[in-house]
């Protein structure tokens, strides 16, 4: 199952009138990091896909296991080996482009990679960072687009519509 998640940052006041929000400050850029370079920028803060865990509704992270990994202490946790082809992320990464050029066809809107670490622009919440997968470009109503993939057993978790740790996921980058 493929999914790609359209997010866009509406006022409660207001039906569909985007709220103005400082921009983003990008960190650093990840067109040249390696893995290993990119997951130590992700443990300077709490990202987008850690929000999840950090309150509980990951099914794939602990609390404690987010807690060890972001403290430096998880060098006896299972690592997950990003060229294993059996592994859902692996099947994730590789089928996001074709998840977001199915969004352009779709809806019309063209996408564009941030290949950034985002961060947030309030000093106070510097800790916030987010990994964006694509900006939706020219439109009002949604501007990030978050890819999903789900495999054989991940897809039970989007039976009655997004789980809830990815709509976690989505109104912590908003």
């Amino acid at each position: 199952m493929n999914q790609a998640i359209s997010i866009s940052s509406v006022s409660p006041t207001s039906t569909r009138k985007p709220v103005s929000n400082p921009k983003a400050l990008r960190l650093v850029s990840t067109k040249s990091l390696s893995r290993d370079e990119w997951l130590n920028v992700r443990k300077q803060g709490i990202g987008s896909s850690d929000a999840a865990a950090a309150v509980g509704l990951n099914p794939y992270q602990s609390q404690l296991e987010l807690w060890m990994i972001k403290t430096g202490r998880d060098s006896n946790l299972p690592k997950i080996d990003p060229n294993d082809e059996s592994s859902p992320m692996y099947w994730g990464t590789i089928l996001e482009p074709i998840v977001a050029a199915h969004y352009t066809k779709r809806t019309g809107h063209k996408v564009r990679r941030i290949n950034s670490v985002l961060q947030h622009p309030d000093p106070d919440k510097s800790w916030m960072l987010a990994n964006i997968d694509y900006s939706v470009v020219g439109c009002d109503d949604v501007q990030i687009l978050e890819c999903k993939t789900a495999g054989e057993f991940g897809s039970r978790l989007w039976r009655d519509g997004v789980p809830e740790y990815i709509q976690c996921v989505r109104r912590e980058v908003v």
